[in-house]
């Protein structure tokens, strides 16, 4: 998802964002006839070289993992019975236990779910400066 918008205010490494519709913008974003809706201003992560005023590019910062968070867990937990299962043909440890397999994919799951929750986006939208007709994408 792309949206493009005018740089309302910056402070403390978070910028605030008009988002239009077309391509010009007017000063005034409560008052914008161009505006997409009544949510007319976002908040993003500011980057280096950005100043108020200035039109920018917004792309969606979430990745396939963080979209699909179900499919990630539930592919999670059956890596963890696939792999119990593939170590425990290889080492024997004895007696066969199904709990195991239950075990090992639930903590893996559980791992998963933490790793998701730690890396999730703090916003929605990422900034990539727009000049001159082409896009320059800042990664961070």
């Amino acid at each position: 998802m792309q949206l493009r918008g005018k740089i309302i205010s910056i402070s403390c490494g978070v910028a605030e964002v008009c988002i239009i519709r077309e391509k010009k913008a007017c000063e005034n974003c409560s008052a914008c006839p161009k505006k997409i809706g009544i949510h007319d201003s976002i908040t993003v992560a500011a980057i280096n070289g950005i100043q108020i005023g200035q039109e920018v590019v917004l792309r969606d910062a979430r990745n396939w993992f963080t979209k699909n968070k179900m499919v990630s867990v539930l592919l999670a937990f059956v890596l963890g019975i696939i792999l119990t299962d593939a170590i425990s043909s290889i080492v024997s440890f004895g007696h066969y236990r199904t709990e195991i397999d239950l075990f090992s994919g639930g903590l893996i799951t559980i791992i998963i779910v933490l790793v998701l929750w730690i890396k999730r986006p703090r916003y929605l939208f990422k900034i990539a400066l727009a000049e001159r007709g082409r896009i320059t994408y800042d990664g961070a």
